[in-house]
């Protein structure tokens, strides 16, 4: 009977932590972070911004919520060790691009 009831409440957390994941991503790409001049209210995700924008890296040094374009706006490799490199929302390590991968349909940070 515990068995049941284990498995049971695993599923739901499972569930909620899928649900969770897909709701703090969104469609999109950021603007560059120089053009996003806004650095308050911060966010920490794409959840908590409004419906047609993105949580992205602003001019500040932190994030905040810009509107989402459907192109990508030159986020990739910047060629030096000391420029900071965002990719859905996560900084990338230094000579690291910002790549689309077919296979997740996602971007992810890639070596180069």
């Amino acid at each position: 009977m515990y068995r049941k009831e284990t498995i049971l409440v695993l599923a739901v957390c499972l569930l909620i932590a899928v649900a969770d994941a897909q709701l703090s991503y969104k469609e999109g790409h950021c603007p560059l972070r120089n053009n996003i001049s806004k650095c308050i209210p911060r966010c920490v995700s794409d959840f908590q911004c409004s419906f047609n924008e993105k949580c992205c890296p602003n001019k500040c040094g932190s994030n905040s919520c810009a509107p989402a374009s459907a192109v990508s706006t030159g986020n990739g490799y910047k060629g030096s060790s000391n420029d900071n490199v965002y990719c859905a929302g996560i900084k990338c390590r230094p000579y690291e691009k910002c790549q689309f991968d077919r296979r997740t349909k996602r971007e992810k940070c890639t070596r180069t």
